[in-house]
């Protein structure tokens, strides 16, 4: 979160936090949670998704953070500060019980190291270790459009206080005087492009959806990074009971004998009760002829036995054998089961529905696009979902697309024609400049776009999650670029 976003956040909530009251501070991994009057303040500290919002309090999942409870419990909010578009936030607290005091929580959304602190006059708390002091650089209101001609991104990070990389790239002669406007209190209407990592577009343009209010985009934006790791969290759980129930599979299918081995136990047995006197004191082992089937078997012994002993020992194998095989095998067929179970569940976000106001909200777990002929394509938004969208939702006659030679999104054409038929060259166009738009080939002109149907794709399973073998291939050259209608 950069220092420009949070200072139009704070123009929106500044009014619900002054004078609030401070009843708890809530903690969920890395995100914090003050608990005011009738809301609660919520401050996200991941890296990839910095932000925060005001909404409903939420005490599924989080504990209290008591340390610090106890210390900002019942202080009233007296101002919140941000100082040159400095990505810090300070909140000015003021005690009155059971003594009058001072505190001040520091909020730094610093992505190398985002921390949160409660400072008191003799004491502070932080919540991690490590915590970023910088000096404020020049304001961007201070920038003319003559000097942004010939700065460079990496210029403009550097000395112009509250941007990042990715705002630094959107701005133009036309963008900073609308940023300019804004942060002078002009209404502005933000897009969010993704979720993980936390991505916001100040600027009109293609994709992402668009907000009112930056409070609105963070609770969206957090809440669904946060669904996102629990997701993750879920998938890595799934993939790790796998890998368990495999090995333990391994070692069962070892222990598998067949009723010939069963029965070569038992006659092992009756082979040494037979030839007793030809068996040596401390014989490791011994050949004996088999009548039945007139061949020499090599029989093991325990040196430490007598051969009456070492011949209880074959039987007793043989009846534990006899009886425990149909279970071994019934196990290794549960197992087998679960794991095939397992294994076509893969966890991917569900779409959700939610209400803001009188419209309805929803978030598919791949970017949808509806094209005219009536066709849809589809774009998985991570590795996951790439391989979910590929190997599950992907029928055998879907077109898979992927930007040849560079790391990107699987995009997936479901085309509206009759069955058997191809899809037009327009659609096929269509596709592969969508997958070449979710690619890192996104900013050249002519793009080499692979795609074939989805039945002649296997999984690379020595390759990353996501990598695929393409065994039949075309080639397309598209310029990289999204249809105008997305839903």
């Amino acid at each position: 979160m950069n220092g420009i976003y949070l200072s139009l956040l704070l123009s929106e909530i500044k009014d619900q936090l002054a004078g609030a009251y401070i009843q708890e501070i809530l903690v969920k991994d890395r995100v914090l949670q003050l608990v005011l009057n009738e809301n609660a303040l919520f401050i996200s500290l991941y890296p990839t998704a910095l932000g925060m919002y005001i909404a409903g309090v939420s005490r599924r999942g989080y504990d209290l953070f008591k340390q610090m409870s106890d210390m900002a419990k019942s202080c009233r909010i007296v101002e919140v500060i941000q100082s040159d578009n400095m990505p810090v936030m300070k909140i000015m607290l003021e005690k009155s019980f059971p003594t009058q005091e001072q505190l001040e929580i520091v909020v730094s959304f610093y992505a190398q190291a985002p921390n949160f602190s409660l400072m008191a006059q003799k004491r502070q708390k932080n919540l991690f270790a490590r915590y970023i002091q910088r000096k404020p650089k020049k304001s961007i209101l201070d920038l003319r459009s003559t000097q942004l001609a010939s700065a460079s991104v990496d210029d403009l990070v550097k000395h112009i206080e509250g941007i990042d990389k990715k705002l630094a790239s959107e701005l133009d002669k036309q963008n900073l005087a609308s940023l300019k406007a804004w942060l002078e209190g002009e209404a502005i209407r933000p897009r969010l492009l993704t979720v993980d990592p936390l991505h916001i577009s100040l600027f009109a343009g293609k994709g992402g959806k668009v907000y009112d209010s930056f409070n609105e985009l963070f609770c969206d934006a957090i809440e669904g990074f946060l669904r996102t790791q629990e997701d993750q969290k879920a998938e890595q759980q799934r993939r790790s009971a796998i890998r368990s129930m495999k090995r333990r599979l391994v070692r069962l299918q070892k222990k598998i004998l067949t009723p010939e081995e069963i029965r070569d136990l038992r006659m092992r047995g009756e082979l040494i009760l037979a030839n007793i006197n030809k068996i040596r004191k401390g014989a490791k082992n011994i050949r004996l002829l088999d009548p039945y089937r007139q061949i020499e078997m090599r029989i093991d012994l325990d040196p430490h036995l007598s051969p009456q002993a070492n011949a209880q020992r074959y039987f007793a194998r043989y009846k534990k054998e006899k009886r425990g095989q149909p279970q071994l095998l019934e196990q290794i067929k549960v197992i087998s089961g679960e794991i095939n179970d397992l294994e076509s569940k893969v966890v991917i976000p569900e779409t959700r529905v939610r209400k803001r106001g009188t419209e309805t909200v929803s978030t598919e777990p791949f970017h949808r696009f509806q094209l005219k002929s009536g066709s849809v394509v589809l774009v998985g938004k991570n590795a996951r979902t790439n391989d979910a969208l590929t190997f599950k939702h992907a029928r055998p006659s879907d077109y898979f697309f992927h930007a040849r030679g560079v790391e990107g999104a699987h995009a997936i054409l479901k085309p509206n024609t009759p069955r058997g038929q191809r899809p037009s060259r327009q659609e096929i166009a269509t596709a592969a400049s969508i997958a070449a738009y979710f690619s890192k080939a996104r900013k050249q002109t002519r793009v080499p776009v692979s795609y074939t149907q989805r039945k002649f794709l296997k999984k690379n399973k020595k390759g990353k999650p996501g990598s695929v073998i393409l065994m039949r291939e075309e080639v397309v050259f598209v310029e990289p670029e999204l249809p105008s209608k997305k839903r």
